[in-house]
């Protein structure tokens, strides 16, 4: 457990790097559907990697893929990242996916993360109506 985290963590900082370099020469949508692209890479590190600087930039172009790959996705870890991923966004489209994921996930901590995530997500719905 403690190596794939090791190991996830260099990848992140690999996949950060060359999209620093990636990105000095895209323009910012470009560099968005680069990240999406990265989604559905065979490696985890990079998936994961992506579907964070997704989420942290806030890309609204990306939920639905995020859905897809949270819906897909084997790993639990993967799996927490994604749902963070689309609670940063804060598209409410992401919430019954992620109500789904809070009850039926087979990992406990998936679903205690996701839990949480939709408590958040219907709170803030509540106070923006």
């Amino acid at each position: 457990m403690k190596t794939l985290i090791k190991i996830s963590c260099v990848l992140f900082l690999i996949l950060l790097i060359s999209s620093v370099t990636v990105a000095q020469t895209m323009s910012e949508k470009e560099y968005n559907q680069y990240l999406i692209n990265s989604l559905e890479d065979e490696n985890i590190g990079i998936r994961t990697s992506a579907a964070q600087l997704l989420g942290e930039r806030k890309v609204q172009e990306a939920v639905d893929p995020l859905i897809k790959m949270l819906k897909s996705e084997k790993r639990y870890s993967a799996r927490i990242v994604v749902a963070l991923a689309l609670y940063n966004i804060g598209d409410q489209k992401a919430l019954p996916e992620l109500k789904k994921l809070a009850k039926c996930d087979k990992c406990k901590s998936v679903r205690i993360v996701a839990a949480g995530i939709v408590r958040k997500m219907q709170t803030l719905e509540i106070a923006q109506n």
